[in-house]
């Protein structure tokens, strides 16, 4: 919501103003006088001011020294006499003021954004799409068009549906002056735009089209993009990951869960390559059959434009399709963690992974084997660990309080993990397990038939397990005793 400068002379309409605005969920900055509202430190988006505090040029006063010192700030002014007004603002309104009209000419205005100077722009849109549900086939969710200055620039999948939450998306390289975000669809709610100058890696991010095959069926989609800060041969480098919510081809959703710990589709997309200068040198991505290529094709800005070209989203400059995503990056750093932790510092990735399974019937009972499906994501104990096989695998074993061992490869070799460092890994177990029903865990060396007759696994540090909640988000993490249960 809003940040709003609220200045009126009279206590009791500052005090009922006040309480208005606070119950729609904006932040007040109130103020009896023009010294109370310059002496906020806070900066609002909006000002509502009463143009006699007590007289006229007061208010004038007032108005002029706010646009001095916060252009950025949209002035919404009340009063009974508004021919008296002559300095221009945002909105004038005539008292008395319906309350419904002074809450929308604040939405409307808090989507107004300044930039100073050129520069590369974020806008943080809080919004939610009541009676949306990623679970639920038919209403599953708003895709929302996007417009700056009143030209269409992206769209918006409101994957969160009727919850509250903050998409936060990249505009480009905005002019000096001021912009209008718009956001265009029935149903969707505006609660907030916040925006920000961008940090300098924002200004590579990849614009990502729709993959064409998955346009309207709700699968597959972005959830986010994070970008990590490497090194090679003394050079930067900038790699951009997009978490998908689905994998709808490539590796099984069973392999997914006993390998990956999860069915999302985590996939490096982009890198860019930076002079010792600090610009822009070359650009590679994992196009088809995961191959690295150098990128020839089209740029808006410096932001790459690639489309996934696979059902397992590998990616090219092939597009547009008729969906455009620009999701702001996250920074990521992941020396001492899997990739995953990214999705556990944004939960709602779980949920609408787990509610994309529901949707799309790829989940069996617990306790039958139907094809690559998986049970309840919610029956799962989700492990991070820290692992280096060698040359054969790793996979993992708890013993259960029933006296069972439950294995994250069922005994399927091939579900075993082969890559060394941090990696991520689930064991299904029976419905409603807790923490407290759980003995101890292992990693067990798994063979390979290449595997030397000499091999042997190194160390395993298990750092964190969790199960998802009935909400299906992450629960807090715990550990268990390391046992012997080869």
């Amino acid at each position: 919501m809003a940040t709003v400068l609220l200045v009126e002379d009279d206590p009791d309409q500052l005090d009922l103003r006040r309480l208005i605005l606070e119950g729609a969920g904006h932040t007040v900055l109130p103020a009896k006088s023009s010294q109370e509202a310059l002496a906020h430190k806070a900066v609002a988006n909006v000002a509502v001011l009463d143009l006699g505090i007590p007289r006229l040029e007061d208010g004038l006063n007032l108005i002029r020294q706010l646009q001095e010192r916060a252009p950025a700030m949209k002035l919404i002014v009340l009063s009974g006499w508004t021919k008296d007004l002559t300095i221009k603002v945002d909105k004038v309104l005539e008292k008395p003021v319906k309350t419904k009209a002074l809450l929308q000419h604040i939405a409307r205005l808090a989507l107004m954004i300044f930039c100073a100077h050129a520069n590369e722009t974020i806008a943080h849109l809080e919004l939610s799409a009541p009676g949306t549900d990623w679970e639920s086939k038919g209403k599953e969710s708003i895709l929302a068009d996007i417009e700056v200055d009143g030209k269409l620039q992206q769209q918006l999948m409101l994957f969160a549906g009727s919850r509250r939450h903050r998409y936060s998306v990249f505009l480009g390289d905005l002019p000096p002056g001021a912009h209008k975000v718009t956001v265009k669809a029935e149903g969707v709610v505006e609660h907030s735009i916040t925006t920000e100058q961008a940090a300098p890696w924002v200004a590579y991010a990849p614009v990502l089209f729709e993959r064409r095959n998955a346009i309207g069926r709700f699968t597959d989609i972005p959830l986010l993009t994070y970008v990590e800060e490497l090194t090679a041969a003394d050079r930067r480098i900038l790699q951009y990951t997009v978490i998908f919510s689905n994998e709808d081809g490539g590796t099984s959703t069973r392999s997914l869960m006993a390998r990956w710990g999860r069915t999302t589709d985590i996939e490096y997309v982009y890198r860019a390559y930076l002079k010792p200068d600090g610009t822009f040198d070359k650009a590679i991505i994992q196009s088809r059959g995961h191959q690295d290529i150098e990128f020839k094709g089209p740029f808006f800005g410096a932001h790459p434009m690639l489309m996934p070209v696979t059902d397992n989203n590998m990616v090219a400059g092939e597009g547009p399709s008729a969906v455009r995503y620009q999701p702001a990056p996250i920074l990521a750093d992941l020396s001492k963690s899997s990739r995953e932790t990214v999705m556990d510092a944004n939960p709602l990735t779980w949920l609408v992974m787990t509610s994309e399974l529901v949707r799309e019937n790829k989940l069996r009972p617990y306790g039958v084997e139907r094809g690559e499906d998986i049970s309840d994501p919610r029956n799962y104990l989700y492990i991070e660990a820290n692992v280096a096989p060698g040359k054969a695998a790793i996979a993992f074993v708890v013993l259960h309080k029933n006296g069972q061992y439950y294995f994250s490869h069922k005994g399927r070799t091939k579900d075993a993990i082969e890559r060394p460092g941090y990696v991520r890994s689930t064991i299904e177990l029976p419905p409603n397990t807790q923490r407290d029903d759980l003995q101890s865990i292992n990693a067990l060396c798994v063979y390979l038939p290449k595997s030397p007759s000499d091999t042997s696994c190194g160390p395993t540090e298990i750092k964190s397990l969790f199960f998802l909640t009935q909400d299906k988000l992450p629960d807090h993490t715990f550990q268990l005793p390391m046992g012997n249960n080869e």
